[in-house]
């Protein structure tokens, strides 16, 4: 499933949480209780994995 998420590195700063844009990335896993999301995003330098809250995560759209 493909996912759209905020990516920010830092949760202190408002300014940096509102330049960053959105990001699509491949949900790898999910806590069974939902607890968290694990996502696989392409970058540069190859892939990498960031865990995010369920509610930070937009859902793609892909079967309107």
């Amino acid at each position: 499933m493909i996912s759209k998420v905020r990516l920010s590195h830092s949760g202190k700063s408002r300014a940096h949480i509102n330049r960053a844009g959105l990001r699509d990335g491949r949900e790898v896993y999910r806590h069974p209780k939902g607890y968290f999301v694990v996502l696989e995003f392409k970058g540069k330098s190859g892939k990498f994995r960031e865990a995010f809250w369920p509610e930070d995560i937009i859902k793609d759209k892909l079967f309107l």
